[in-house]
C-alpha cells in the first residue's frame, strides 16, 4: 500500500517516478504506458524498460494515482515509489532468479530430450507410449519452473496488452496441448503414427530463459558506469563534535557539520576546507585524472577521493543537494529517458504481438489447407510465434542510452536526456564563449620583457614589494609571477586610481602601472601587444620592464579545438571582451571567426544567424550572459563550474569545465547514435526476414526453422542489440586529441627553475620545439612533461640556451 500523504497534493499537477518490476520486453512497457494513460487525470506516462521505472504526469489527485497503480498491478507487474527503492534493488536479484530457473530447466530438458530422441540415437528407452508420457511429465515440470511466463503473458493478454511472455505462453502451451492430445489418443490406440512437440515446449522455455538471463547480465554491463557512480560513496562519515570524532550515517549529515576525511576517504558533502591539506582525485566528477592539492578555504565537492593528506570540511550541501548526487540523478534520468528515434520502435512494439499472433494462425491455416499435414502446420505456426522478437526492437535504443549516459558521466560529460544524445550528432557549428570556457577565467602574466641590464630577480623583488601594497585585481598577477622573493623597503608609496603606483625605493623614483601612468614621464615607451594588458615598471624616466597579462588558454583547449575541426565542425568565438583580447584568444586557438564586445542579446542573435544559415548549432558557455544563447541553440552546453542559470539552460554539462570533454560529448554521442541505428536496423531486418522463413517461405529449398531453432534465433536477436551497446563502454577519452600529438613522450627533470617566470620560460622554450606536443611544467617538483616525440638532444640544447640544466629525461 502506498503512503496516504500523497492525498495532500490533490488537485495539483504532479510528476512522480515509480519503480516497475516484472517487465520483459518493449510490449510490456507499451502496455503499461497504455493502461496508465487511459486513466482520467493522467496527462502522460513514460516507461523505461532498461531503467525499470515509469514517470507519470498526472493531476495530483490520490484517486487518480490509486487507479493507475491498480491498473499496472492488474497486468501482473509490481510498482512502488522510485525514491523508496534502494540503489541495488534489482542489481543481482533478477539475474540470479533467471540463472536458477535456467539451471533447473536444462536439467529437465536433458531428461526430456533423452526420451524424445533416445531411440533415434540408439539409446535404451521404454516403449513409445511410455516415452510420450514421460516427455509430457518433464515438459509439465518445465512449464511449472517457468510459470512466470504464463502468469505474465496471460495477464497481459486478458488486459489487451500482449507482450513477449504472451508469445512464449501461446507457443509453448499450444505445443504442449497439441502433444498431450496426441499422447492420449496414442495411449488409447486411436492413432499409431504420433508426432509430438514436447521437446519444442521444453526448448522454447529453456532457451528463452537462457536468453533472458544472458540479456540481464549484458544489461547490467551497459549500466556498469552508472553502478560505479552510485556505489562510490560510503554509508558512514566521521564528524567532529567539539574535540570528539563521531561516526554517523551519511543520510544524517546536516549543513554546518565538520566532516573529517583522511587518505582513502570519499568526500560525502560539498563544502569548504577549514583545516588541513590533501591531494584530491576528482576523476569521478570531472574525468580529470591528476589529483588537485587543496588547503584552507578551498571549495571541495562530494565524490572526490583523498589520495593523500587530511582535511576537515564544513558541509554546505548534504544528501540530495550535493553535486555528486545531482550528477547521479541526472545520469539516471537521462538513461531512463527516450530518444525520438525510439518512438517508431515503440509504436511497432505496441502492435507487434497481436500482428505476429495473427500471422501464426494464418500460417497454420495455409499449411494445413494446402498440405493436410497437421504436424507441419502446427510446427510452422509455433515457429512464427517463437522466432518473432519485440525485445530487440524495445532494447535497441534504451541499452545504448544507458551505456552512453554512464560512460559519458565517467568522462565528465552529463547528457540531461536521451534526446540530447541524438541531437548532438547533428551539430555542425559550435559557438564558444571565451572567459572561463576556453580560457581559465583568471588573468596571469603571460610574457615578461626585461629592457634593462638588471637581473630578473632584482626586478621581481621590487615589483612584488610594490604590488603587495596594492589592492588592484591585477596586482596579484604580478606578485604570483614574481614568486617568493626578498622584500624591498619602500620609502614612499602613492596609488593613482586607474593608472598605477608612484613610489620611491633606495633613493630612486619608480612608476609601476599602465601606459597612461608611464607615458607622461618616460620617453620611448615600448609598444604594447594587441590582446594583452601591459604593466610597465619605470625607474626615473626609463622603462626597465613590462609584464604582459592576459587570460590564459585552458589546458587542452587547443587540442579540443583541433579535434572538433577534424570532425568537420565550424567554430566561432563569441565574447563580451574587448576586440584585442578576443582576437588574441582566437589566434592562439586557430579559430577564424570571432565576435567581440557582444552583449547577451547579441549572443542570442548570433546563434539565430548561424541557424538561419542552415547550421545545427551548439552554444558552450558558463555565465548568466551566456544562458539566453545556450537556451536558443539546438544543443546548449554549460561548463560545470559555471552559474546555475547557465547549467539549468543547457542540455549538456561538462562537469570538469574541461573543453576536451566537449569533444568527447560530440564523439561519444555520434558513436552511441550509430549503435542505436545499427540496433534498430538489425531488429527490423531480423523480424522482416525471420518471420517469413519460420512460416516456411523457403521450405521449397529445404530451409525451415523448427520451434527449437526459432527460439534460439529469438534469443540471439535480443543478445545482439545488448552486446552491441556494450561497445560504448570501450570508448577512451579524447582519442582524436591524443593521436594528434602521438609519440613516446618524455618527462624532463630541470635544475634551476626558481619562480613563475622560470616556469613560463621553460614552457615557452619547450612549446617552440618541433614535435613537442602538449607541454606541462611542474615548478614545485622541478620537471616538465611533453607528449610528443621531440628529439631529446634538441630538448637539452634548448633548455640550456634558456639558462637551465636538464638533469635527466625519462621516456
Amino acid at each position: 500500500m502506498f503512503p496516504s500523504e500523497k492525498a495532500n497534493f490533490d488537485g495539483e499537477i504532479m510528476i512522480e517516478k515509480y519503480s516497475v518490476g516484472g517487465m520483459s520486453c518493449a510490449a510490456c512497457a507499451a502496455g503499461i504506458e497504455r493502461v496508465t494513460r487511459a486513466v482520467k487525470g493522467v496527462n502522460n506516462a513514460e516507461v523505461s524498460l532498461m531503467g525499470k521505472c515509469m514517470t507519470v504526469d498526472y493531476d495530483g489527485n490520490a484517486e487518480t494515482e490509486n487507479e493507475f497503480l491498480a491498473a499496472v498491478k492488474k497486468l501482473g507487474y509490481t510498482i512502488e515509489y522510485y525514491k523508496n527503492v534502494t540503489a541495488d534493488r534489482d542489481k543481482d536479484k533478477t539475474a540470479n532468479v533467471l540463472k536458477k530457473r535456467f539451471l533447473s530447466s536444462i536439467t529437465f530438458l536433458l531428461a526430456l530430450m533423452y526420451f524424445a530422441m533416445g531411440e533415434m540415437w540408439g539409446l535404451p528407452v521404454p516403449p513409445h507410449v511410455y516415452c510420450l508420457i514421460l516427455q509430457a511429465a518433464f515438459a509439465l515440470a518445465l512449464i511449472a519452473i517457468n510459470f512466470k511466463f504464463y502468469t505474465s503473458g496471460f495477464a497481459a493478454l486478458t488486459h489487451d496488452v500482449p507482450n513477449m511472455d504472451t508469445l512464449v505462453l501461446l507457443s509453448s502451451f499450444s505445443a504442449y496441448v497439441f502433444s498431450l492430445v496426441v499422447t492420449v489418443l496414442t495411449a488409447c490406440g486411436v492413432i499409431q503414427d504420433s508426432k509430438v512437440f514436447f521437446e519444442a515446449t521444453g526448448m522454447v522455455l529453456t532457451l528463452v530463459t537462457l536468453g533472458k538471463w544472458l540479456e540481464e547480465l549484458c544489461k547490467k554491463k551497459t549500466g556498469s558506469e552508472i553502478e560505479k557512480l552510485s556505489s562510490l560513496l560510503p554509508d558512514e562519515a566521521t564528524v567532529k563534535r567539539g574535540e570528539e570524532l563521531v561516526t554517523v550515517k551519511v543520510a544524517d549529515l546536516v549543513k554546518g557539520d565538520i566532516v573529517v576525511y583522511k587518505t582513502g576517504d570519499y568526500l560525502t558533502v560539498d563544502g569548504s576546507v577549514i583545516s588541513g591539506t590533501a591531494a584530491l582525485d576528482k576523476s569521478a566528477i570531472t574525468g580529470e585524472s591528476l589529483p588537485v592539492e587543496v588547503g584552507l578555504g578551498a571549495e571541495v565537492v562530494s565524490g572526490s577521493i583523498v589520495r593523500t593528506g587530511y582535511i576537515e570540511v564544513k558541509a554546505v550541501n548534504v544528501g540530495e543537494g550535493t553535486l555528486f548526487n545531482k550528477i547521479v540523478q541526472t545520469v539516471l534520468s537521462a538513461s531512463a529517458s527516450k530518444a525520438p528515434v525510439q518512438k517508431l520502435a515503440d509504436k511497432i512494439s505496441g502492435i507487434f504481438v497481436p500482428t505476429v499472433s495473427v500471422l501464426a494462425v494464418i500460417t497454420f491455416a495455409i499449411w494445413y489447407i494446402a498440405t493436410g499435414d497437421l504436424f507441419n502446420a502446427v510446427s510452422f505456426g509455433i515457429s512464427v510465434l517463437v522466432v518473432s522478437c519485440p525485445c530487440a526492437l524495445g532494447l535497441a535504443t534504451p541499452v545504448a542510452v544507458m551505456a552512453v549516459s554512464g560512460r559519458a558521466a565517467s568522462l565528465g560529460v552529463l547528457y540531461k536526456d536521451a534526446e540530447t544524445v541524438e541531437k548532438i550528432t547533428k551539430v555542425n557549428c559550435i559557438l564558444l564563449d571565451k572567459t572561463a570556457t576556453v580560457t581559465e577565467g583568471r588573468p596571469k602574466v603571460e610574457k615578461f620583457v626585461n629592457y634593462s641590464g638588471k637581473p630578473d630577480e632584482e626586478i621581481f623583488a621590487l615589483s612584488s614589494s610594490l604590488e603587495k601594497m596594492s589592492s588592484h585585481p591585477l596586482a596579484a598577477c604580478v606578485t604570483e609571477f614574481c614568486g617568493e622573493v626578498k622584500s624591498v623597503a619602500i620609502e614612499s608609496y602613492e596609488y593613482v586610481p586607474g593608472k598605477g603606483i608612484k613610489a620611491k625605493a633606495g633613493g630612486k623614483e619608480y612608476l609601476l602601472g599602465n601606459r597612461a601612468l608611464i607615458e607622461p614621464v618616460v620617453k620611448n615607451v615600448p609598444a604594447g601587444e594587441e590582446g594583452y594588458t601591459e604593466i610597465y615598471l619605470a625607474e626615473n624616466d626609463a622603462a626597465i620592464t613590462a609584464f604582459y597579462i592576459s587570460d590564459p588558454i585552458k589546458h587542452g583547449a587547443k587540442e579540443a579545438i583541433l579535434s572538433l575541426k577534424a570532425a568537420g565542425i565550424k567554430l566561432a568565438l563569441v565574447s563580451g571582451d574587448n576586440p584585442g583580447a578576443v582576437k588574441l584568444c582566437a589566434d592562439k586557438l586557430g579559430i577564424e571567426e570571432y565576435y567581440a564586445s557582444v552583449l547577451p542579446q547579441d549572443k542570442y542573435k548570433i546563434v539565430e544567424k548561424y541557424q538561419g544559415e542552415g547550421y545545427f548549432t551548439a552554444m558552450c558557455g558558463d555565465g548568466v550572459n551566456d544562458s539566453p544563447a545556450i537556451k536558443r541553440a539546438d544543443v546548449g552546453v554549460a561548463m560545470g563550474g559555471g552559474t546555475d542559470i547557465a547549467i539549468d539552460s543547457a542540455s549538456v554539462v561538462l562537469t570538469g569545465g574541461d573543453l576536451t570533454s566537449l569533444s568527447d560529448a560530440v564523439t561519444l554521442g555520434k558513436k552511441a547514435y550509430g549503435i542505436i541505428k545499427g540496433n534498430l536496423f538489425w531488429a527490423f531486418i531480423y523480424n522482416v526476414l525471420a518471420i517469413p522463413v519460420a512460416a516456411g517461405a523457403l521450405s521449397f529449398a529445404g530451409i525451415t526453422l523448427t520451434p527449437a531453432i526459432s527460439s534460439a534465433c529469438m534469443c540471439l536477436s535480443s543478445l545482439f542489440v545488448v552486446t552491441n551497446a556494450l561497445r560504448i563502454n570501450g570508448y577512451k577519452k579524447n582519442k582524436k586529441v591524443k593521436n594528434q600529438n602521438k609519440g613516446a613522450g618524455m618527462k624532463i627533470y630541470i635544475d634551476g627553475m626558481m619562480c613563475k617566470h622560470c616556469e613560463k620560460k621553460v614552457f615557452d622554450t619547450l612549446s617552440g620545439i618541433e614535435n613537442a606536443g602538449e607541454v606541462t611544467v611542474n615548478l614545485k617538483k622541478k620537471y616538465a612533461v611533453i607528449t610528443g616525440d621531440a628529439d631529446s638532444e634538441r630538448v637539452k640544447e634548448e633548455i640550456a640556451k634558456a639558462g637551465y640544466t636538464v638533469k635527466k629525461i625519462e621516456k
